[in-house]
């Protein structure tokens, strides 16, 4: 990405906000900082060949341990239309820039405040599906076992002395040496390693690219994983999300920082077991479900508004 974008990415934006932890309140002495933005397109990335949709300013700084220091900085920026199409979505992650509180606005300009104006108009029950879309995924991210964790980076470990060419049976069968986390369940032929379970005709190659994939989705925070038997992290999203949602649908808001940020910090410090989290998410999920008939908000959000807005905007932006 050119120099020329990211300076004209600075001087187009309309709005920056201090994003993550920081917004939602949950934020420590150790936690870095997140922004996000949006900015308006130069006219070669409109009228001409070329295209941007968002723009990466991060500043990565890594611990010995693999996570972001303090001294991190995660930074986005988005093309004008592309955040609108992704706030029509309801979005989570796009949402929370428009209904941001006063204290987390780090720069706005005249189109920002509009946006901001209208930012109700984006909502509807569009939200349903994204919000459980979203803590879903934070749901099957926080729910490797500490005990998988270890098998599986015992394999890892093990299928690294073996040569790429080899089949998992192969290795199945090899009687002396082998840890004994591979397994077969009953009749069945597939070999099970941790929470994953394999054809025995893949290569030790493909093997452990899975398996590192599933490693990293602990996104370098296997203390927590071996602390409390799961990912306290992305059980606080998890919560956080559904609680957003929920917000969302009963009263037709978002407010930041959140209501809910001591619970939801408590949860990120191991105060719920895997179980009490899960239920408690299902708890949730179950009360959106259960408001979704009586929620103020209507179906879709108010796409004529909207489109008569981003018009306006881009034409006289560009003009």
């Amino acid at each position: 990405m050119s120099d020329e974008l990211k300076k004209q990415v600075e001087e187009n934006k309309i709005i920056e906000i201090i994003s993550g932890s920081h917004l939602y309140g949950t934020n420590t002495p150790q936690s870095d900082k997140d922004f996000l933005g949006i900015f308006m397109p130069p006219k070669e990335y409109v009228y001409g060949l070329k295209n941007v949709e968002e723009v990466d300013f991060s500043i990565l700084d890594k611990q010995e341990d693999g996570k972001n220091s303090k001294d991190a900085i995660d930074r986005k920026f988005y093309d004008f239309r592309k955040f609108i199409r992704l706030a029509l979505q309801n979005n989570p992650n796009i949402l929370e820039i428009i209904f941001v509180n006063k204290d987390s606005i780090i720069m706005i300009n005249e189109i920002g405040k509009q946006l901001l104006d209208i930012r109700k108009s984006f909502l509807s029950k569009l939200a349903i599906p994204r919000f459980i879309g979203y803590a879903s995924s934070q749901k099957h991210k926080m729910g490797i076992r500490s005990d998988h964790f270890n098998d599986l980076r015992t394999a890892y470990s093990y299928l690294s002395t073996k040569e790429d060419k080899l089949t998992l049976g192969q290795i199945y069968d090899i009687k002396v040496g082998r840890p004994n986390i591979f397994t077969k369940k009953g009749k069945a032929i597939h070999i099970h390693v941790g929470d994953l379970c394999f054809e025995p005709g893949l290569y030790v190659k493909k093997v452990k690219r899975i398996i590192k994939e599933r490693l990293d989705k602990a996104n370098n925070r296997n203390e927590l994983v071996l602390k409390y038997g799961y990912d306290t992290k992305f059980a606080s999203h998890l919560i956080r999300l559904l609680y957003e949602g929920l917000d969302i649908l009963e009263k037709g808001d978002l407010v930041f920082p959140l209501p809910q940020a001591k619970e939801i910090l408590d949860i990120k410090n191991g105060s719920m077991t895997t179980q009490e989290v899960l239920d408690f998410a299902t708890e949730l999920e179950d009360k959106i479900y259960n408001i979704e008939k009586d929620s103020p908000l209507p179906k879709t959000p108010n796409y004529k508004l909207i489109e008569e807005f981003t018009i306006d905007q881009m034409e006289a932006f560009l003009r």
